[in-house]
């Protein structure tokens, strides 16, 4: 029986772990708090401010509406949804709540992140103080890094975290299981069967790469359990094939379909990069993630990464082909070490199947920090337990207190900067100075601050510097000349020479539409309508844009529309919009043209759109024109105001004659 004094010990030992995970909360939350007062940013207008989309969430329909008619990926991801309405119903709100909730899952997911690595030490058979001090620097470390800030702090990557939070659930619960399976195979196998399944479906509904679960298990087989001599027993082949090899080569199909479709070499909009063209970049952007993680930035580009250059060959740039040989020498040694070094096969193999959806053949953005908030996890542990087993407990404890003080010191600072927006985008402007939407928030934050000299150099920089003609940056530069009525003809007709051969980009459709709404309001005396109408009509001259079913056609034809209602053609504006309504039904396209008319005095021609509205209530699209989604209410309600106003004017008309 073990002696009282060895109890103590063991007493004190487990105060000391318990005592230094309340420490980090603590660290962490101090570290994190400026931020948390931090604005609401880019995705989140998009995604969160659907809130207000039906007047806030207040029914069982509205609450509907908003938990299962997401738009961010293919599951719509519900519970990533739902878990906004713990922080607000409605729009606009305080982002304040939204960024708590974000840093209380990142705590959560620290404490489930030190479990699992506790599991695997315990495992490969370390001893208890082992498993604690380790488990707790790679936690620690994790959460303090600086390069998970723009996860945290940006509400709606709180998608990413949710789906982390039941990713390291699932491992852990699993490995519980697996542990199991030599003693009471029974109850081992129960367990694995329960909790992979639902763990993985809890990360789908949260953000799509929850799939990935099972892939993740595959691994941890791979590098802990299967090992030569590692005295668990063999997984059973059927069960392997059902929950690990099935839902694997569901994701290799998907991945393959991509592949070989024939469009594979074709940029696809609003990209500007082919899928061959992401598949060679993103091992350059793999070598980004890993030194940002083993050298960390005391700031990052954070949100802004639209200035990652694409590689076009093997050697364009040169550094494309040896990022590749890179990886393939990692993923050799990651299967080669899994019986020597069985911790370093891990993080190599863990990293690498996390990155397998967002860093393959999907046409998603190139770059973004928040794809390694669970690839990173496991980055530190080969180091943190060859330290713990090197070096004195004095000295492990001391290197471990000066890295955390440096990443505790990098995130804080980090966290100052996203405490205003100015803050965001200067320093993603200074970081990134070829990024086109940090330069063109740089510039727009100077003419807000009465800078206009200094607005269109950063402007005239920026175009100069970076390589593609980006039409961002053109069209804010023209509204803001309009709205300072420093805009001429000569330099509309220009630009409009420019951006009307490219392929239209649909997320520019506001931007433009603010440009020619500047022109409308007088702000640029000398620019007439006549002039702005070219440049949306020689964009269909393009036959991407031309294409009678796309988005950029749906846009292109709306701007017309728009530009032909203030011209006074009412002809050409109506057909323009039933144009675009053809490409693209949806009753929020009808109702956004429908407003427009009813404001331009063409109440019944408002009216007619807004029938249309109801009758494409159930052919929405995922995204509006200009403005909020529609829904019937709104639209009996708009029909009722216009139909008032006809009635008004009918009635003034027809009234008594003077005699």
């Amino acid at each position: 029986m073990p002696s009282e004094r060895s109890t103590a010990d063991d007493r004190g030992k487990w105060l000391l772990y318990l005592g230094g995970w309340l420490l980090l909360f603590a660290v962490t939350i101090i570290v994190y708090l400026p931020g948390l007062h931090g604005p609401f940013v880019l995705d989140d207008f998009s995604s969160i401010a659907r809130l207000g989309d039906f007047d806030g969430v207040r029914n069982w329909e509205t609450f509907r509406a908003f938990v299962f008619s997401g738009a961010s990926g293919p599951t719509g991801r519900p519970l990533s949804l739902l878990s906004f309405l713990i922080d607000g119903n409605n729009w606009p709100t305080d982002p304040y709540p939204f960024k708590r909730t974000n840093l209380v899952i990142h705590l959560a997911n620290g404490v489930l992140l030190g479990l699992v690595i506790a599991k695997f030490l315990e495992a490969l058979g370390y001893e208890r103080s082992a498993m604690r001090g380790i488990s707790l620097l790679c936690a620690a470390a994790w959460l303090l890094h600086p390069f998970l800030v723009s996860t945290t702090l940006y509400p709606v990557q709180r998608m990413a975290q949710l789906a982390t939070l039941f990713m390291l659930a699932g491992i852990l619960a699993w490995v519980q299981a697996r542990m199991l399976l030599l003693r009471d195979p029974r109850r081992a196998y129960v367990q694995m069967t329960l909790v992979l399944p639902l763990f993985t479906f809890l990360a789908m509904i949260s953000k799509e790469n929850g799939i990935l679960l099972p892939v993740l298990v595959g691994v941890i087989e791979l590098t802990i359990f299967a090992r030569k001599g590692a005295g668990f027993g063999a997984l059973d082949r059927r069960w392997a094939a059902v929950f690990v090899w099935l839902p694997l080569g569901v994701i290799a199909a998907y991945l393959g379909e991509r592949f070989f479709r024939p469009n594979f070499f074709e940029a696809m909009p609003p990209r500007d990069f082919s899928i061959y063209e992401r598949l060679l970049t993103q091992p350059r952007i793999l070598i980004d993630y890993l030194q940002n993680w083993f050298i960390p930035k005391l700031y990052t580009t954070g949100v802004y990464q639209d200035h990652v250059i694409k590689s076009t060959g093997l050697l364009t740039p040169a550094t494309t082909l040896a990022s590749i040989l890179v990886h393939a020498a990692l993923l050799f040694a990651g299967f080669r070490l899994r019986a020597r070094w069985p911790l370093v096969s891990l993080a190599i193999l863990f990293f690498y199947a996390n990155h397998l959806l967002e860093s393959t053949v999907i046409n998603l953005e190139l770059y973004f920090e928040h794809r390694n908030y669970l690839a990173a996890a496991l980055l530190f542990l080969p180091l943190a337990a060859a330290l713990w087993s090197r070096l004195d407990r004095r000295v492990f404890a001391l290197l471990s207190l000066a890295v955390l003080a440096m990443l505790g010191g990098f995130t804080r600072y980090s966290a100052t900067i996203w405490q205003t927006p100015a803050g965001i985008v200067q320093a993603s402007a200074m970081k990134a100075p070829t990024s086109a939407r940090a330069q063109s928030q740089y510039a727009l934050l100077l003419l807000a601050a009465g800078q206009p000299d200094e607005a269109f150099r950063v402007f005239d920089e920026a175009i100069a510097a970076i390589p593609a003609e980006k039409p961002l940056l053109r069209i804010n530069k023209l509204t803001a000349q309009c709205d300072l009525g420093q805009l001429d003809a000569t330099e509309v007709e220009r630009v409009s020479d420019i951006v009307s051969t490219k392929v239209f980009d649909s997320r520019l459709l506001k931007l433009y539409n603010l440009f020619a709404k500047s022109v409308v309001q007088g702000n640029c005396p000398e620019v007439g309508l006549q002039t702005v109408l070219p440049m949306f009509t020689r964009m269909l001259d393009v036959p991407q844009n031309a294409q009678q079913t796309s988005i950029e056609y749906t846009h292109i034809k709306f701007l017309i529309g728009y530009v032909q209602l203030y011209l006074g053609d009412i002809e050409q504006a109506m057909a323009a919009f039933e144009d675009s309504l053809a490409a693209r039904p949806g009753a929020s396209y009808a109702m956004a043209m429908a407003a427009l008319l009813a404001t331009t005095g063409h109440p019944e021609q408002a009216l007619y759109l807004s029938e249309v509205a109801l009758t494409q209530l159930d052919t929405e699209n995922n995204t509006t024109l200009i403005g909020r989604r529609a829904n019937e209410a709104d639209i009996r309600e708009f029909q009722a105001t216009v139909r008032a106003e006809i009635e008004a004017q009918q009635g003034s008309s027809n009234g008594p004659q003077a005699p």
